[in-house]
């Protein structure tokens, strides 16, 4: 027996650390966790209090049925509006309109679909912008160039 001091003390230590892990699971998991199932039940009503950001397109097409249609039957129908548009609590708020939506003409916009990118899908079309506009390496991409021939809505090749 005299020998097995070392075990004892391990079992008591095994012991001390199988309470102490009890009682701290008792003050870190929460009250409401498990109520509804796995998970924080009192996340539920934090998540819904954040107010919403984003709307689908659905949104859009109370006010802008006109662009809805045209967007619909062209190209960039797969695409929602904020894609290219701000997100919608910019513009709207409680169904008034906020401000006016953002617009951005800028080539980078559409540069972010229409570069050649080796991951790129094949079907989105890619264009090589100083190819397309025959500008000079070096020479600066105009501003709302692609606006000039193609419309956002409905582009076409």
């Amino acid at each position: 027996m005299e020998h097995t001091r070392h075990l004892w003390r391990m079992a008591v230590l095994l012991v001390l650390l199988f309470v102490l892990v009890i009682v701290g699971r008792h003050f870190a998991v929460p009250e409401s966790f498990g109520a509804h199932g796995f998970y924080r039940y009192d996340a539920v009503g934090e998540i819904m209090a954040i107010p919403a950001v984003h709307g689908g397109p659905e949104s859009c097409r109370d006010c802008h049925d006109d662009m809805a249609g045209a967007k619909a039957a062209g190209r960039h129908q797969g695409l929602s509006c904020e894609s290219c548009h701000a997100p919608l609590a910019t513009h709207v708020s409680d169904g008034d309109v906020a401000a006016p939506m953002a617009i951005d003409r800028s080539v980078t916009l559409c540069a972010r679909c229409h570069v050649p990118l080796p991951a790129r899908p094949a079907f989105v079309p890619v264009v090589n912008l100083r190819e397309h506009l025959e500008l000079e390496e070096g020479q600066p991409i105009p501003e709302g160039i692609c606006l000039e021939c193609h419309d956002p809505h409905d582009p076409q090749p």
